[in-house]
């Protein structure tokens, strides 16, 4: 196997991050022509020399970079996951006193778009994931961090007295999480019709019946308690909802 002048070789004989301009271009055509083929052809189809063909590069210097096709697809899970989250922060910011509905809201919206412009690799993703253990393995940890993020706000609210406390957070994460992700593999990937907007509306609404929230969609005369956007006054729950009166 050669070895690029342009990376670094641990004494183990495992290879680092490429650390001059030029490694890190090839390392970058690789991954860009991995993840077009990934696409075009499935995972199982593509394989290391049609990866090396399409970045112009010889065979042997894919293994200077990356020790198998499954590494190379998770780094292009990586660069996925980044692009996924760049296109969620996009999402004009709610204000300072929002209701909690409208950050659920601005989340599910940036979840459903990053989904839509990355839907054909986000399909072999859900494919591999049912057939390899170690890819099935990257595509949990693809959501890890939005579970966490999502259980840390549930345990806030509950803190503050918004949510359930019987509600465990990290499942009623998981579960609704799921709930988002679900539907926008039937609707994005299934190719069920929706409608973008509709499909963020009825999300969070659900999300919100779910821990007993109000939603900012049904009406004006309800609002945030203290302009914070972080508390509110629990009225009447005998329909399973927590309001708060509109403050003055």
């Amino acid at each position: 196997m050669s070895i690029d002048p342009d990376v670094v070789v641990s004494t183990s004989g495992a290879i680092n991050s490429p650390l001059t301009a030029r490694g890190m271009r090839t390392r970058a055509t690789l991954v860009k022509a991995a993840r077009a083929l990934f696409e075009k052809q499935g995972y199982l189809d593509t394989n290391v020399g049609d990866i090396a063909g399409r970045a112009k590069v010889a065979h042997g210097t894919f293994y200077t970079y990356f020790t198998s096709k499954e590494e190379i697809f998770a780094e292009v899970v990586d660069q996925l996951l980044a692009d996924r989250h760049r296109i969620e922060e996009e999402e004009p910011p709610v204000r300072q006193d929002a209701w909690l509905s409208e950050r659920i809201e601005r989340s599910n919206r940036g979840y459903l778009k990053s989904y839509v412009a990355n839907a054909r690799i986000m399909a072999v993703l859900e494919q591999v994931a049912t057939f390899n253990p170690r890819l099935a393995q990257v595509r949990r940890m693809a959501r890890t961090s939005t579970v966490q993020r999502s259980a840390d706000a549930i345990r806030r609210w509950q803190a503050r007295g918004l949510v359930d406390p019987t509600l465990d957070p990290v499942y009623a994460a998981n579960a609704l999480g799921s709930m988002v992700d679900r539907s926008a593999y039937v609707w994005i990937i299934l190719g069920e019709p929706f409608d973008l907007e509709r499909g963020v509306e009825q999300l969070t609404r659900l999300y919100c019946n779910a821990l007993k929230l109000p939603y900012h969609r049904d009406g004006d005369e309800w609002a945030p308690a203290g302009g914070s956007g972080t508390e509110v006054t629990r009225l009447s729950q005998g329909d399973g909802a927590v309001k708060s009166k509109r403050t003055k």
